[in-house]
């Protein structure tokens, strides 16, 4: 830490202190988004709306009490530039913004009207001079970077995670009819059938959460201290099975692994009744099964979706331990499998802890494959989606589902936070060390590299299934070859087929990725480094969107933005924040993780040179975070394009998404088109990736063994 006198050198000249030109820069952009942008929301978009619409969505032509607006931000310029001490100025700031805000809102709600781009872009220059105010109030220590962060991230923890919730959980305490029902939630959690569900749902999200968190460390392990070339092939197939669609995940299992699949064929051919080793008129000794559904299939499909994160969060860690630590441990004359149990594991603590964590909130949270591969072994999120998706439209039985669905996730962050504890894990000090990394143990790295091996020969045979399903006429009854299914996608012109839903995909997709990523490492930098009031509140609110399905959420969504004062739905907006809201948690956890091995004395080393907030996580902390950046981005999208359960219910026919185009094909019995659809979505995301990684480079602190 800084020594006091240092500190107060660093408050009086702080370089974050905002100076009155930039007042003056958020005043021109409410100037300018009132005259020319819609105050109030258009039925259609701004892009397809007529002119007398768009005249009459004006502020200033239909509703003259708005030109109170212009007025109201002309006052800030003399304000900012008078000779008000600075921390008076801040309070003036703070209260004629908070009044600014809260009037505006107010006469949107009073009216029953719905939002246009203009109201919300004064709303966020009234909000950025808000946090310029409480930063010259003291805020702190005056950083108007910080403050904006803190200020921003706090908003969108309470608009787009609190209030949805709220208002789906509401819905436990409201019958049918709508008269209060107070015990509504117990009747619905003592109902038949319901602690079945619950045990059922349990059970898989623990077996999936340790059995991926594993999986996962061997990866990591293997990618980063194994001295083989096949580390080269984990590094590139670690990612086909999270860029497929869930539905064609469950799917590819049922092609090679379901009753008609190529393994049953193939057994049924050799060893079932007139089999090729069975002598003539002698029984067959297999029967075709359905083994793959139930609990086997949605356990193999989830471990095989979630294991990819698992090693995305811990081959970051890997990558940048001390290798120092690990040569200290060696001359001590320790073994390289004592050096790797006692100094490599617990320095990674963190991120094991977090891999768990969102293994298991996935597993529990997830209904694709369970939709698919389920058979009658039922979970939360199937039950969840019935009941909101089926004839049932029981809001009050899927609120109460979601409920107990949140609490089992609690449970476990909470027992995460234990387990992690207060135990310091820097291994990145800023001092220039030396040292080799330490390879795996000899007999280890054999054994990785034969459960590895089978691991990417399963995963070659699935995407092999899913490649040759899309150019056959019927899997599994007709396997001519045809590309009937390709040409129904993808040649009757742009406007038809898959390409409408494609590109809403690719574009919605290319502007959630690096949102989320930006706000994810953003969340990660104010939890870890900054102390201020709402650090758990916020930090509360990342792990509650990712516990809750991503059904409910999108029900929640429609609840909570589809009236005034704030109406979103049938937008691509709302499919945008949805994307990238569900995305954040993985980046906010890898995050957390890479900077718990961060000293904070490199910031203040910076902070002491006047180099400001915002310059120290531009020039110091992003470079070091590269892999952990680069590995949220490449999965933010990849989550956006893939995701289903939270769009489904939001996505219209004109925002239509590849995810929901593919549901739509399944559930009409057009599984070739399907399939044909998921391996070009597949092809896609994969290119994607491999750019990321080949355009991003390395970080200068990431460290592995050579490959012999």
């Amino acid at each position: 830490m800084l020594p006091s006198s240092l500190n107060n050198v660093s408050a009086k000249t702080d370089p974050g202190e905002t100076k009155p030109l930039t007042i003056l820069i958020w005043i021109i952009a409410g100037f300018g988004a009132y005259w020319f942008l819609p105050w109030f929301a258009l039925e259609y978009g701004l892009f397809d709306a007529t002119i007398e619409e768009y005249l009459a969505s004006l502020g200033w032509k239909t509703r003259t009490l708005t030109l109170t607006v212009p007025v109201f931000l002309a006052l800030f310029i003399p304000i900012a530039w008078s000779n008000i001490p600075q921390k008076r100025l801040g309070w003036v700031y703070t209260l004629y913004t908070s009044a600014g805000i809260g009037l505006i809102f107010f006469d949107f709600i009073h009216t029953q009207n719905s939002m246009g781009f203009s109201a919300a872009v004064v709303v966020m220059a009234l909000a950025a001079i808000f946090a310029i105010g409480i930063s010259k109030i003291g805020f702190q220590r005056g950083d108007s970077f910080i403050s904006g962060a803190v200020v921003f991230v706090i908003f969108m923890v309470l608009v787009f995670i609190f209030y949805p919730v709220t208002k789906i959980f509401y819905q436990v305490l409201v019958s049918r009819d709508g008269s209060f029902a107070p015990f509504q939630f117990f009747r619905i959690i003592t109902s038949f059938g319901v602690d079945r569900v619950v045990f059922n749902t349990l059970f898989l999200a623990i077996s999936v959460g340790a059995t991926t968190t594993l999986f996962g460390l061997i990866f990591a392990l293997y990618a980063v201290r194994a001295t083989t070339r096949l580390r080269y092939a984990v590094r590139v197939l670690y990612i086909l099975p999270i860029i497929t669609p869930p539905f064609v995940v469950g799917m590819s299992l049922i092609l090679l692994f379901g009753r008609a699949g190529l393994v049953n064929d193939t057994l049924m051919f050799l060893f079932g009744n007139s089999g090729f080793f069975i002598p003539a008129g002698a029984e067959g000794i297999f029967e075709r099964s359905g083994y793959i559904y139930g609990f086997t299939g949605i356990f193999l499909a989830q471990t095989l979706s979630l294991t990819p994160v698992s090693y995305m969060l811990l081959s970051g860690m890997i990558s940048t331990v001390n290798p120092s630590m690990e040569e200290a441990s060696l001359t001590m004359r320790a073994s390289r499998w004592l050096t790797l149990r006692n100094v490599t594991l617990p320095l990674i603590r963190p991120g094991i802890a977090n891999a768990f964590l969102l293994g298991m909130i996935s597993s529990a949270a997830d209904f694709g494959n369970p939709l698919v591969l389920g058979g009658e072994y039922d979970v939360l999120s199937t039950e969840i989606y019935f009941s909101i998706a089926g004839a049932q439209l029981d809001f009050g039985k899927a609120s109460a589902l979601g409920l107990i669905l949140l609490f089992l996730s609690l449970i476990v962050f909470v027992i995460q936070k234990k387990w992690v504890g207060q135990t310091s894990y820097v291994t990145v000090t800023g001092i220039q060390t030396a040292g080799n990394v330490t390879p795996l143990p000899k007999g280890m790295q054999r054994l990785f590299t034969v459960f590895i091996s089978v691991w990417l020969v399963l995963v070659g045979a699935l995407y092999l299934s899913i490649f040759l399903g899309g150019f056959v006429k019927q899997w599994g009854a007709d396997y001519t070859l045809t590309i009937a299914h390709h040409r129904e996608l993808w040649m009757h012109g742009v406007s038809s087929g898959g390409w409408p839903s494609l590109k809403n995909s690719l574009g919605y997709s290319f502007i959630a990725a690096p949102f989320t990523t930006m706000i994810g490492v953003l969340i990660a930098y104010i939890i870890t480094r900054k102390q201020f009031w709402g650090r758990g509140f916020i930090d509360f609110g990342t792990v509650l969107i990712f516990a809750i399905p991503g059904t409910v959420i999108g029900v929640a969504y429609i609840l909570a933005f589809n009236t005034p004062p704030v109406e979103l739905t049938g937008t691509a907006i709302i499919l945008i924040i949805t994307m990238a809201i569900r995305a954040m948690p993985v980046g906010i956890r890898g995050g957390m993780s890479a900077l718990s091995q961060i000293s904070t004395s490199l910031e203040e080393a910076s902070l002491l040179q006047r180099a400001g907030s915002l310059k120290t996580i531009r020039s110091v902390l992003l470079p070091i975070l590269r892999p952990t950046i680069i590995s949220s981005m490449a999965y933010s999208f990849i989550r956006s394009m893939t995701t289903v359960s939270a769009v489904i219910f939001l996505a219209t026919a004109g925002t239509n998404v590849a995810t929901t185009y593919i549901l739509s094909r399944v559930e009409s019995g057009d599984t070739g088109v399907a399939v044909a659809y998921g391996s070009v979505l597949i092809f896609t995301m994969l290119c994607f990736t491999l750019l990321v990684q080949v355009f991003a480079g390395r970080s200068r602190i990431e460290k592995q063994v050579k490959t012999k």
